[in-house]
């Protein structure tokens, strides 16, 4: 039976954002709704908006069913939606012990990154509240890259940034385009089930760990501390 990887056994973490790190579904379903009735587009349920958190927001909007495929709408209405998600930012929490399993992760000696499906205007004002901020050493957004998730670019440049090989990571996320990212990219992954993406849906692609709440995400990050064998470690 394959022994479970222990976050000892990395060099870096990369965590996905939304859902992972902050629980801003509904921030993302307010903006994302409001949006869709500024537009007079078809609205879509709540469950279909959850099944594409993940992917960058342009590209999200126009997956969905009957919206137009303008890229001048497309544009502007991301341009709303990003608005919207400000204006709704306040119903934004933290997932409190995840940021912590963050904080874990970086004392131990590892490198830090956000991967993340934000665009660089998205990213920008959430690091200025992010508390744990200071503990990430690289990001990664959408406009950083040609292919955004479920691509691995995001992640590998993310490993350059860190200057660790993607064997030598491990990739945090709440949707299956987390773990594809990861698996393609050649890393490990991990799902956290009390994001977006439901739990059945993660594990059908495998993850290397599951964790259903941020309480264990933290113990397992935990099991690190006093230990000297972390190979990122001077």
């Amino acid at each position: 039976m394959p022994r479970t990887p222990k976050l000892t056994d990395f060099r870096a973490v990369l965590f996905d954002v939304d859902g992972t790190l902050v629980n801003s579904i509904d921030v993302i379903v307010l903006g994302i709704t409001d949006t869709f009735h500024r537009f007079q587009q078809p609205c879509p349920t709540r469950e279909v908006i959850l099944g594409q958190i993940g992917v960058p927001l342009t590209r999200q909007l126009a997956n969905y069913e009957g919206v137009t495929n303008d890229p001048v709408v497309l544009s502007d209405m991301a341009k709303h939606a990003m608005e919207m998600f400000e204006i709704h930012a306040h119903a934004e929490t933290p997932f409190q012990d995840a940021i912590e399993a963050l904080r874990v992760a970086r004392a131990a000696g590892l490198k830090i990154a956000l991967v993340t499906s934000k665009s660089k205007n998205e990213l920008t004002p959430f690091l200025k509240r992010f508390d744990a901020t200071r503990h990430v050493d690289a990001t990664v957004s959408a406009s950083d890259v040609q292919k955004p998730k479920p691509d691995p670019e995001s992640a590998w440049l993310a490993c350059r940034l860190l200057e660790v090989k993607p064997s030598e990571a491990i990739f945090i996320g709440d949707s299956i385009f987390d773990i594809q990212c990861a698996k393609s990219a050649g890393m490990k992954s991990a799902a956290v089930g009390y994001g977006a993406g439901r739990t059945e849906d993660l594990l059908a692609f495998d993850p290397e760990l599951y964790f259903p709440t941020p309480e264990s995400l933290l113990s397992w990050a935990l099991t690190a501390e006093n230990t000297t064998s972390c190979p990122g470690r001077k």
